[in-house]
């Protein structure tokens, strides 16, 4: 019955879009055509990467280039240490990349008329001739999308959230000017399981200024890696879905002693956008280090109409981290973070951030035997602190009004802390075709809040409420995973069990007297996912997969006394239910790609159902907190069902041998059984076109973007949220080699200085209008590496 609807709901998006999606289609079939042609004369080369014991290698990059130096394609070995290239006839070279291991470089001949031998790459250790020291973790069971760090570089991002806006799939909710609150297909908050580095945070306060991975370092991001779907199990609890950023390690070297660098400076005008940052690492055969600072700062800006938008924030970051071979096979380190973030202006919200300050430390360990059925013994330990506090200093609620009640202007004081205790550990095994791989991993939580009102001209404290009731949410949880291969195909399974428990301190009388249950809560939850992979022929593969994955409700959701929802249009107040049972979501997915190194076309659809959806309903027994608050309050209830389709569809080919063009699009559907309406939150038909010109070594090089939103009609009324008008914006930038190890990058977005705001942009709680994007802005950026 869930196929036969998930059928029905895709046929029906399709119907809907078609009109939208020509443009984009056609893009799509000169990707196909280029692939088309390529194909008539063209050849697989495939090989395995091995270690000096001849074990399998997964995880390095191999890259192939052409004798220019042109970067012809890249791949990353699966955890068969395999690799596949279809590539045109001609002399090419292979470059193999690890850390902890040596460089490796393999001249390749492709004929057309010949199939090439597999071909066996064996990596030498940097400096050891018996130590492999790199993650041989095996992969997910299902593709994952990793974006490089260096993209953000490109762009001179401050956030990344706000880079996440450039890929099929993915968005941001804005509320303020940086700390963006990532969304995967329609997903949002915890719907989807953030990590850093292994490590699991939390936002920092209930108004979700911050998300979970925003206390990074755009300057310090390696990559992130994005998994749609329930596929990420052995990531941790509650994954829907899963983003983990990875921050930077130097690699091992071979010799002596090797000092690095880098410094950067970048500036953005429309709202005076500047950054300086610096890092400096460190390697040998036996030890690494690295050390970053970095310092961001921003104004007010203004949109496409000259309206100004509060955007006030600065930012200071520094994360370290120390590392070390122990004995032949082993691997110790230890990373620390802290961010200190300032006076951020939130316009989407009816409170602004006094302070951010965030501290993290992580410990782990690696252990890879030299053959046998172990692979990888691995364990991890952290704690993550953030402290956070909010004021009104600069709302209207903070000015007297003879109009309002109350008539006199008020000041707030909100100070939240959101603590993580967590650790994890898991063992790789691997035998012939099979691999598996066990872990287990836990999390404490703790997060409190109070709310402190007094009269502004006398600082008399009128009342004060508690936010988060110090409430603790405790997950232990373990989990299996096996991955299969034989011939072209692959099949992979995984299956999770979590223990949670959720409790709270002391809560206010009137929420004892209107909630029911009891206040602590114990949970048993079952998660599994199968995916499966079939490679049709050399240009064409295809794939297919099921899961479920389960969501605990959040302490705001258990234990709000009237305080202002995140999913919500206007700054009401709702209730908390102790007794929300888990959303149960369960996901299909079918994807296919097919290309070769000149061009490739990929196309998903999903359908995700969502059981005990956790939505809210008007409570008009409930009186209002404040005064100043709309008169209806809300509660949050387990609804029934919701239920999300889409696709997203990506192609690229390389048009000439100097210009590269890339498209997307995607959309989501989606509904809330319950309430009869859209799913709050869903972004509407989007696309995105670029054009890159670039010489053979791809620098310097130049980029056009076209990114294109369609309105967004289909709005949940019930939750207030308004719709949005379609817009359309073009990028330009630009980046320059000035000599040994310096970069100039330059860009101009919102080329015609059009005025819009995203749909998942919040609302102005005062106003009612939404958070408009900049206008025009230019930005500047040099980079030294040394």
């Amino acid at each position: 019955m869930e196929i036969y609807m998930a059928i029905r709901c895709l046929s029906r998006i399709l119907n809907e879009t078609e009109h939208n999606t020509r443009a984009c289609l056609l893009t799509l079939m000169i990707c196909l055509t280029a692939v088309a042609a390529a194909a008539a004369q063209s050849a697989t080369l495939t090989g395995q990467v091995v270690d000096p014991q001849r074990q399998v290698v997964p995880g390095a990059s191999v890259t192939v280039r052409s004798l220019d130096g042109t970067v012809v394609d890249q791949f990353v070995t699966g955890a068969a240490g395999e690799f596949q290239f279809t590539l045109a006839p001609g002399a090419y070279e292979l470059v193999i990349d690890l850390s902890g291991f040596a460089s490796e470089r393999r001249a390749v001949s492709v004929d057309s008329d010949a199939v090439p031998e597999p071909m066996t790459i064996q990596l030498s250790i940097a400096g050891f001739d018996q130590e492999v020291l790199v993650s041989a973790s095996m992969p997910d069971i299902a593709r994952e999308i990793r974006l490089p760090g260096r993209e953000l570089d490109e762009r001179a991002e401050q956030d990344v959230g706000e880079y996440l806006r450039t890929q099929p799939g993915l968005s941001s909710v804005r509320r303020g000017p940086i700390n963006l609150e990532p969304t995967i297909r329609g997903l949002q908050e915890t719907q989807i399981a953030m990590f850093v580095d292994g490590t699991r945070t939390f936002s920092a306060g209930p108004a979700r200024m911050d998300s979970d991975i925003s206390h990074v370092s755009p300057r310090t991001i390696e990559s992130v890696r994005v998994i749609k779907g329930p596929y990420a199990l052995t990531w941790g609890a509650g994954t829907l879905s899963a983003m983990q950023v990875e921050t930077f390690r130097p690699a091992f070297t071979s010799g002596a002693f090797q000092l690095n660098g880098r410094a950067s400076m970048n500036y953005g005008g429309n709202g005076d956008r500047a950054e300086g940052a610096a890092g400096l690492w460190g390697a040998s055969e036996r030890a690494r280090f690295s050390l970053f600072q970095s310092v961001r700062t921003g104004n007010d800006y203004e949109d496409g109409d000259g309206n100004v938008v509060p955007a006030d924030y600065e930012s200071f970051d520094t994360m370290w981290s120390a590392g070390g071979r122990v004995g032949e096979r082993g691997l110790l380190e230890y990373t620390g973070g802290y961010q200190k973030q300032n006076d951020i202006d939130y316009p989407g919200r009816i409170l602004d951030a006094t302070l951010f300050e965030t501290f993290s430390h992580a410990v782990e360990t690696t252990w890879s035997p030299a053959g046998g059925l172990v692979r990888e013994v691995h364990a991890q330990f952290y704690v993550n602190r953030k402290d956070h506090v909010m004021n009104n200093d600069e709302k209207p609620t903070a000015l007297g009004n003879p109009n309002r009640v109350p008539p006199f202007g008020l000041r707030v004081d909100l100070p939240a802390t959101s603590d993580t205790i967590g650790g994890s550990a898991h063992l790789s095994l691997g035998q012939g075709p099979t691999e598996w791989k066990v872990g287990v991993d836990f999390y404490s939580l703790d997060q409190s809040a109070d709310r402190f009102v007094y009269r502004r001209r006398d600082d008399k404290l009128l009342f004060q409420d508690i936010v988060w009731p110090d409430a603790t949410i405790n997950d232990v949880g373990a989990y299996t995973q096996m991955v299969y291969r034989r011939g072209r195909g692959q099949v992979g399974a995984a299956v999770r069990i979590d223990a949670l428990d959720a409790s709270a301190g002391e809560t206010s009388p009137f929420f004892d007297e209107n909630t029911t249950g009891d206040v602590d809560q114990s949970e048993v939850n079952f998660s599994a996912a199968l995916n499966a992979t079939m490679q049709v022929n050399d240009l064409w593969n295809v794939s297919a997969g099921v899961g479920q994955a389960v969501r605990s409700a959040t302490p705001l959701e258990r234990y709000s006394d009237r305080f202002p929802s995140t999913k919500f249009q206007i700054a009401a107040e709702f209730m908390g239910n102790p007794s929300l049972t888990p959303e149960r979501s369960v996901e299909f997915n079918v994807g296919t790609m097919a290309g070769n190194s000149r061009g490739s076309v990929e196309a998903d659809f999903f359908y995700r159902q969502i059981d005990d959806y956790i939505t809210v309903v008007p409570d008009p027994s409930l009186p209002k907190r404040l005064p100043l608050s709309p008169d209806t309050v809300y509660r949050y209830i387990n609804g029934t069902t919701a239920t999300f389709t889409g696709y997203e569809l990506r192609g690229r080919v390389a048009a000439t041998e100097y210009i590269d063009v890339q498209g997307f699009l995607g959309y989501v559907r989606a509904k809330d059984e319950f309430l009869d309406e859209p799913v709050f939150g869903i972004p509407p038909f989007e696309q995105r076109l670029s054009v890159r010109g670039h010489t053979a070594s791809a620098e310097p090089w130049v980029e056009l973007v076209v990114s294109h939103a369609n309105e967004q009609d289909r709005v949940a009324t019930s939750r207030l949220e308004v719709p949005t008008e379609g817009w359309t914006t073009i990028d330009l930038q630009a980046g320059f080699r000035l000599g040994e190890g310096a970069t100039l990058r330059i860009g101009l977005e919102n080329l015609t200085n059009n005025a819009y705001a995203t749909h998942l942009n919040a609302l102005n709680p005062f106003t009612r209008s939404r958070i408009f994007e900049p206008g025009r802005r230019g930005y500047l950026g040099l980079e030294y590496e040394f």
